[in-house]
This record gives structure tokens, C-alpha cells and sequence, in this order.
């Protein structure tokens, strides 16, 4: 599909043509004899788009060893890579632009007439920084991203977007005034833009003079070697931006940047300078004062019209992806046991409460404020046992809870227990937020909002909304869910939503809520779910019959579906006379076509499963649940008696 976008951009000059892939393993490049192996190189990049990022050179070289600019072939395109901004901003106006991800351009320039290398480094260089694109992307080395291609750094990937491709040809007067071009280009850019400098200290100097201003997390990285399928990039960036936050100048963060194993430039062979210049951007783009006008986060009609995020399943039926809200109850109504299963859960994909998958599976945080920390343990040390992950030995530490695990096993779940976090201690809000940093959590736990609230009364709006505002900007920030477990009002009527203790901006606020009631004078709870983007009306019982030494519930039995039902004959029929043994579908489909409800055709299918009828699993966006036909009943069946669902 890229035939013919990649002929516009390399002409038909012969020529080594670059392209690169990463995602499943390390970074991978390859050089093509171009066009002699032109078709070689399309069929290689159709088979690694459908699982890895693609990047391609924008220009030929006349060797096949590496992306040396010293070999670079005369230049017939220019490009750019813009991380911030809008399209409209790169100008002239790209001939092709496209969008790479939400928020992220990337955009080349097709000459009239091929110009020499160095001058089409200047020139690219000139229209980097006139149009605030990315100040490490400039170089004769560059890769960028194919459009159209996926974006598998996101969860789900993004596919890329092609934002028009009829822009002008150009001749090089029309991209760049005449001294850019012909003259020294140094006095034109800013001083942090110039080249990487002579003379450096080494490692050992840096760390005796700057050691203790080293974060933790920056430690950490350095202390560590990529696994296979680790993200690099994200790495190297973290460790930079970290320095630069910690005020050590860029020569020191440059030597402990290169001398890391995260070094991508080192790994690719490619010049200290390219390191340099990704330094000088993540300094500039930590201390850019942003206009009065641009302080909101405006959007444009082109990144809204090719937005394609939509909600998705953490835990089905419970959580959604980066959604924030309440595990709400009266006291004593088990909200902090149910908050430690969720937490496991999601750790290591086990199912929560034994019955609601983990669709995506991921680190978690957890701040515990309430329940003493030999409490806590004892209870991830019952769930453990239940959850067949009993070969976990749980360690009570002063500041909380670590996880001694075999070496074949990671589970990635971290608790702060009795620390004295709260919103009012600047010293702990920038604690929590490096480790949602370094660890970037599927979600965040916060138990209970009382204890972290001190001081603030929580039916003002006008002290609590700050305490709102800011967990929705770490959501948006770390991309994690926030579940936050709050209390109900005492002796309060009516549901969960108007009972939350506190101002009415609780409620307003919430996207995914667990509201849970106590049967009186038992064990067991009733779980209420008010999640926005999900129809999910029934509530589930749970009885709790030990939480501390055994942790053994009963949770309410799933409806049964009745063979006779017409909703079960309904689609029973459609796969009958639709779909053959060993074919797959999505229940959406099914709903579609029989005009039946979700709820009912899950049921069904979830029934038909139970017999080895069909077998279902959730994937892609929204969490679809897909099914696989395995088998079908005789019409001569014995009958099941159950609850009946009608359309």
C-alpha cells in the first residue's frame, strides 16, 4: 500500500533504501537495493506493519552498511517530525502529511530538483526549528513513520492517518532564505542548538558531583538492562527528562545518558550528536513558557475527526481503561478487601472475585492509609493462596509491602501502607507521582479519601474540586485508572450516587463507581455499577465468609439461560444457518441481526459456552467480545430449565 508514497519520495534513482521496524524486539534496520528490490522491501514492510512500528529513510544512500550521512545520495525530499502543535503549523505547506498518532504529525517536502545532502540537512534544519518540530530529528540518519502504518506504542495501537498528500512541489528558494542555505547556519539557531561540545567530564566526575541529586527512578534505569521488548526510547527520554528536572546541566546528563545500556543511538550505530540533540530538545521542552493563550489543551478539528480511542474493558463488567471514581459503602462493608482483590487481580490477570476477567493486565499502586500493614499483608497473602499464586512470598517492610516472587514470575503490584500520604503534603504528592512516573500503573488505588484529605472539609466544593482536578490530571498524564475508596454518608437514604459523603461534586465526577451495601445482619454485600460508558445494570451479590486466613466468598450465581428461551433459540438458529464449526464472529454482529439485547446475547453465549457449545474471549476496542463456534445442540437436545431472557 505504500508503492506508490515510497516512488514520490525516492524518485527512481538507484540507491540502498533504509527501513526499520521495533516493537516485538529490538530496534531492526535493513537497507534495500532500490528499486532492484523494491518489491522485497514492500512485501518485508507489509508483513512487520501488522504486528511492529515501521520507519523509513525519506532518502537513498549509496551503501547498505549504515544510515551514514557521509553516504547519503543527492536529497529530492525534506521532511519533518512534529511531536506538538497542529499540521497547520508546519509551514510552507508539506506536499504529504500525515499523523503518526493522537497529537503527533510527521511531513515531507517533494523538490523539483534533487540538491546536495549537506545543503539539504540546512534546509531541513531551518524548517525544524521555523516550525517547532522536533530538534533531534533534522539529521541525514532521520527514520520516520510510514502513514498509515500502526502505532503499537499505544494500548490499543493508533492507526496513523493520512491528512492530505496534494501539497506543492518545491524549489530549495522557496523552503529557506539564501543564507541558510549558502552561509553559517550557527548564527541563526539558538545557542542550546549548537553541536554536542568538545570537551566532557567523565562518568566518575559526574557522579561525584551531581550523585546525590540522581532520582531513585533514574537509579534504577541505570542499574538495568533492556529486556527483550522493552521500549528504549521511552527509557532514555525518562532518564533525561528526570536530570534536567533535577538541575544537572546537559554535558552531565549527556555522559550518563550515552554511558547507559538504554542508549538506542549507541545500539544503532548511529553519532553521540543525535544523542546531544535529543537532549537539547527534552531541555527545551521542560522549560518552554507557553503562551497565555495556549495554557488549554485546544484540540483541532483534524486530531478530532481522526481520533479513534474508545472506551475499553480493564476488568469486564467492572473497570474501565483510565477511568476514575469510587469503591463507596457504608463501614464494614468490605470495600477494602474487594480494593486489595481488584488490585491483585489486575497485577497478575486473575480474575476479580474469581468471576470478571482482567482484559488488560498491568502494574498497579496502591495507597493504603486505613488498615495496618500485618492486616493487609495477611490478606494478599489469603487472596494469593485462592488465586493459585501461592508460590508469592509477601514481605512487611517499614514503608510497606514487597513481593518475593520466583525468577519466571513478575507481578508488578506496589503498596504504600501507613506512610502519611495526603493532599496537603507537597513532599508526598511529589512522591506519588514519581512512582506513577517510574512505574506507570494500569491504575491507581487510594484508600480511604478521609485520611487523605486532612484538614479539608469535604462538603466545600471550592477545597475538594482541587483534590478532583488533580487525580483526573494524573490520569490524563500516566493514561492509568484511579479508583478511590470513599464512605457513605451515616444514616443516609436512597443509592450510592446520593450518598457519597461529601459535596455533590463526588458524584459529578466519577466515570466508573462500585457503590456496595451491607445485608443487614450478614455477610453478604450487594455491588451496584455506575460506569458511564457501559451498560451494566444487574448487581452482584457477594457473601464473605473469611477475609484474613482463608479469604473464601460466594458470589452470586450468573442467570441461567433456558434452552427454550427465545432469546437462546434466536441465536441458536443465527449460528445454525450463519456460521460452521471452527468460524468465528463478534456477539455485536449477533445483536445486530437479532435485534436482541447485549446483556441477553452475552448471556447466551456465555451459557453456550459453559456447555463447549462456543468459546468466547474479549478483544480490541470497547473490549469485543468475540466468539468461536465449536459445536451446536441436536435439535433432539435435552432442555436446561433457567431464568428466561426476552428481547
Amino acid at each position: 500500500m505504500w508503492r506508490d508514497f515510497l516512488e514520490r519520495v525516492w524518485g527512481f534513482d538507484a540507491g540502498w533504501a533504509f527501513i526499520a521496524r521495533s516493537g516485538k524486539g529490538p530496534f531492526q534496520q535493513r537497507a534495500y537495493e532500490y528499486p532492484k528490490q523494491f518489491d522485497s522491501l514492500l512485501k518485508d514492510l507489509t508483513e512487520a506493519s501488522e504486528q511492529e512500528n515501521v520507519y523509513f529513510c525519506p532518502h537513498l544512500f549509496s551503501q547498505p552498511k549504515s544510515r551514514d550521512k557521509g553516504k547519503a545520495k543527492e536529497v529530492r525530499t525534506l521532511w519533518i517530525d512534529k511531536d506538538e502543535g497542529y499540521p497547520e503549523d508546519i509551514q510552507p505547506e508539506p506536499t504529504i502529511c500525515w499523523q503518526t498518532s493522537e497529537g503527533r504529525y510527521q511531513a515531507v517536502w517533494l523538490l523539483e530538483k534533487p540538491i546536495d545532502p549537506k545543503i539539504a540537512e540546512r534546509v531541513n534544519r531551518h524548517l525544524t526549528y521555523t516550525s517547532k518540530g522536533d530538534k533531534g530529528g533534522w539529521h541525514l540518519g532521520k527514520v520516520i513513520r510510514l502513514p498509515k502504518s500502526y502505532n503499537f506504542k499505544h494500548s490499543p495501537p493508533q492507526e496513523g492517518v493520512l491528512l492530505w498528500d496534494d501539497g506543492p512541489k518545491y524549489s530549495i528558494g522557496e523552503l529557506a532564505p539564501e543564507e541558510v542555505f549558502k552561509g553559517d547556519l550557527s548564527s541563526t539557531l539558538p545557542k542550546d542548538s549548537q553541536e554536542l561540545p568538545d570537551e566532557l567530564p567523565d562518568v566518575e566526575q559526574v557522579l561525584k558531583q551531581y550523585g546525590s541529586k540522581i532520582p531513585q527512578a533514574v537509579w534504577n534505569l541505570l542499574n538495568e538492562s533492556p529486556d527483550k521488548g522493552a521500549d528504549w526510547s521511552d527509557s532514555l527520554w525518562r532518564i533525561e527528562r528526570l536530570l534536567i528536572e533535577a538541575g544537572l546541566p546537559l554535558e552531565a546528563i549527556f555522559v550518563l545518558a550515552r554511558d547507559s545500556a538504554w542508549n538506542k543511538y549507541r545500539r544503532d550505530g548511529r553519532p553521540d550528536e543525535q544523542l546531544w540533540l535529543e537532549i537539547v530538545k527534552a531541555a527545551e521542552s521542560e522549560k518552554t513558557v507557553v503562551p497565555e493563550s495556549d495554557k488549554l489543551p485546544w484540540v483541532g478539528l483534524n486530531t478530532l475527526m481522526a481520533h479513534s480511542e474508545a472506551p475499553r474493558w480493564l476488568v469486564e463488567g467492572i473497570w474501565m481503561e483510565k477511568n476514575v471514581g469510587w469503591m463507596a459503602g457504608v463501614g464494614k462493608s468490605y470495600k477494602s478487601v474487594m480494593s486489595l482483590d481488584l488490585a491483585l487481580s489486575i497485577a497478575t490477570g486473575t480474575p476479580f472475585l474469581g468471576q470478571f476477567h482482567v482484559s488488560e493486565p498491568g502494574p498497579v499502586l496502591m495507597v493504603q492509609e486505613e488498615d495496618p500493614l500485618w492486616r493487609v499483608a495477611h490478606r494478599i497473602q489469603a487472596m494469593a493462596e485462592v488465586k493459585g499464586i501461592s508460590t508469592i512470598k509477601v514481605k512487611e517492610e517499614a514503608t510497606g509491602i514487597t513481593f518475593d516472587v520466583p525468577s519466571n514470575k513478575s507481578i508488578p503490584i506496589h503498596i504504600a501502607v501507613g506512610g502519611g500520604f495526603s493532599f496537603t503534603s507537597e513532599d508526598k504528592l511529589k512522591a506519588l507521582e514519581e512512582a506513577l512516573e517510574y512505574y506507570r500503573p494500569r491504575i491507581l488505588f487510594l484508600d480511604p479519601l478521609f485520611m487523605l484529605t486532612p484538614g479539608m472539609d469535604e462538603f466545600k466544593a471550592g477545597e475538594i474540586v482541587k483534590v478532583l482536578n488533580l487525580m483526573k490530571h494524573w490520569r490524563n498524564k500516566y493514561e492509568c485508572a484511579i479508583c478511590c475508596v470513599h464512605h457513605y454518608n451515616k444514616g443516609g437514604n436512597g443509592d450510592g450516587r446520593s450518598r457519597l459523603y461529601g459535596s455533590m461534586a463526588f458524584y459529578a465526577w466519577s466515570e466508573n463507581s462500585l457503590f456496595i451495601s451491607r445485608e443487614e445482619d450478614t455477610n453478604a454485600v450487594v455491588i451496584d455499577r455506575d460506569i458511564k460508558d457501559a451498560l451494566v445494570d444487574d448487581k452482584i451479590k457477594v457473601e464473605f465468609h473469611d477475609i484474613d486466613e482463608n479469604y473464601s466468598f460466594t458470589i452470586g450465581d450468573a442467570p441461567k439461560v433456558s434452552k427454550k428461551s427465545k432469546a437462546y433459540k434466536t441465536v441458536e438458529n443465527l449460528l445454525k444457518n450463519h456460521y460452521e464449526p471452527g468460524s468465528s464472529g463478534e456477539k455485536q454482529d449477533i445483536v445486530t441481526i437479532t435485534k436482541l439485547s447485549e446483556k441477553s446475547v452475552t448471556a447466551v453465549l456465555r451459557a453456550m459456552e459453559a456447555e463447549n457449545l462456543v468459546y468466547t474471549h474479549n478483544e480490541g476496542t470497547g473490549g469485543r467480545l468475540l466468539f468461536i463456534l465449536t459445536g451446536i445442540h441436536d435439535d433432539n437436545s435435552d432442555e436446561e430449565e433457567g431464568v428466561d431472557f426476552t428481547l
